[in-house]
């Protein structure tokens, strides 16, 4: 990767001072092992490493802001329409290639293949220094970090690559983005798309395999305070925030999915019905004081803490002015619709329309990210939560002709949400598939999860999009940055 690792930029800049400085840099480049083989000489160096990868998550142009419930949802037209002099509104256009959407996305790629060299100087590591970690933190630590890899790459595969995969026959010759497992200055090459599923598939294979020393992964032979040791300073506490076993289960579920094909959807649903069975994640009851939490806190299967998030999402999420040209909201009569507000046992009584959106001056705005002193369980970001892994397992039985299973699971859902009216059991096919596609829009609002069902479905239209455009690989694919077509001799 040309932004994986500062050496390359490093080397460079030192080649155009001149051959005198050949030494210096090879100087360089030593301190910078040194220094890593001695942060590695002990547990806490490699905690330090994970930690790290975590926090480079949360950064504005990944999870903490544009993979979620900014850039991706904008891209899925579920806001009103930003006005003249809005930071984002070329993007909303789909206008990928001016100077204000450009360095957005360059953003993306740059700071998630960042992250990814993070974890990779961990994983560089952690195998030839295992004598320095406990057995147990040694499964666990190693664990999480293959499944963050995997979990990067798979969304950087969605963002800048083809979707609806299953249903394309013209993709044999593509390539796919770097998957990048190696820790060194090499460009890393690009393979096909099966190739580099694989890569992905082992490495959430290999993270579920350690992450059975995950506490949250059922084994009753463990010994009284089998955890004690490694987590005397809770370290291991709080798994939802971290890549616990059953995140990596939700993820190969989700890549099953995007691959998509008979067989890998019956492996989505299996996977998806394991994490419904056995994760902690669980979902609401209709009593839940879901004001106080609009996150939705229990439902997290893999949620981020993110340090000072009212100073990245508070502003976006005021919809009382019209001076806020970045205000992001869905005018109430939209809102309306969407929730199905004119059935009176189905929308008024959803807490995705009674509770986590508020009328505000301009609109109904999403309260689920907005920090505020009277909520609970602040800072959090969700990333996965229990209602997706309903709506795979839905998805399947709707495929195979189960709609009594695939009704039940929407139900599931729907019923948590306080919606009176079931979907009746004789409903048709047809139908039972545009309650699935409505449960998406409901469901993910501000959670950056539409986009990409559009994507991978192949929608060629969608509500908001304006009816002149077709959506197409030009509207779905974001473009590689210029450095890497340029450079780095990337092909999309």
């Amino acid at each position: 990767m040309l932004i994986k690792y500062r050496y390359i930029v490093m080397a460079l800049v030192l080649a155009m001072l001149g051959s005198s400085c050949t030494k210096d840099w090879l100087d360089v480049a030593a301190d910078s092992q040194i220094r890593a083989e001695d942060q590695f000489n002990s547990e806490s160096g490699f905690k330090d490493a994970l930690i790290g990868s975590y926090i480079g998550m949360t950064d504005p142009a990944l999870y903490s802001k544009d993979l979620t419930w900014n850039m991706i949802d904008l891209l899925s037209q579920q806001y009103n329409a930003l006005p003249a002099g809005a930071q984002y509104l070329d993007l909303q256009q789909y206008n990928y290639t001016s100077v204000r959407a450009q360095p957005k996305i360059d953003a993306i790629w740059s700071h998630a293949y960042n992250t990814i060299a993070n974890i990779n100087g961990a994983l560089n590591y952690i195998d030839k220094k295992k004598a320095v970690l406990n057995p147990i933190s040694f499964s666990i630590i190693k664990g999480e970090l293959l499944g963050l890899r995997a979990f990067l790459h798979f969304d950087l595969m969605r963002v800048y690559g083809y979707g609806n995969l299953a249903n394309r026959t013209d993709l044999s010759g593509k390539l796919a983005i770097p998957y990048v497992s190696d820790f060194n200055k090499d460009v890393t090459p690009q393979r096909s798309y099966p190739e580099t599923f694989a890569l992905m598939a082992k490495d959430i294979a290999d993270a579920l395999e350690l992450l059975k020393e995950d506490p949250l992964y059922p084994n009753p032979s463990r010994p009284a305070g089998y955890y004690d040791d490694v987590n005397r300073n809770g370290f291991f506490g709080t798994r939802e925030q971290r890549m616990n076993y059953y995140a990596v289960r939700a993820l190969q579920a989700r890549m099953l999915l995007w691959q998509g094909g008979a067989e890998n959807l019956s492996a989505a649903r299996t996977a998806a019905e394991d994490v419904i069975a056995h994760s902690p994640a669980k979902l609401i009851t209709p009593s839940y004081n879901a004001a106080g939490d609009p996150s939705l806190y229990p439902e997290n299967v893999f949620c981020l803490n993110v340090t000072a998030f009212a100073d990245i999402v508070n502003r976006y999420l005021d919809a009382s002015k019209n001076t806020n040209y970045d205000a992001l909201f869905m005018l109430r009569p939209a809102a309306e619709t969407l929730y199905e507000t004119s059935n009176t046992n189905i929308g008024v009584p959803d807490i995705r329309f009674n509770t986590l959106l508020q009328a505000q001056t301009l609109g109904m705005v999403s309260v689920k990210h907005r920090q505020a002193q009277s909520r609970v369980n602040g800072n959090i970001m969700p990333l996965i939560k229990i209602p997706e892994m309903y709506y795979i397992a839905a998805e399947y039985y709707i495929s195979t002709g189960d709609l009594n299973k695939a009704i039940a699971d929407l139900n599931t859902v729907r019923s948590s949400r306080n919606i009176i009216q079931a979907i009746p059991a004789t409903t048709d096919r047809s139908v039972v598939e545009s309650e699935l596609f409505k449960e998406y829009r409901k469901e993910f609002v501000s959670e950056g999860q539409l986009f990409f069902y559009y994507k991978r479905t192949g929608q060629t239209a969608f509500p908001g999009l304006a009816v002149t455009r077709i959506a197409d690989d030009k509207l779905y694919v974001l473009p590689y940055p210029g450095s890497e077509l340029e450079f780095g001799n990337r092909v999309q």
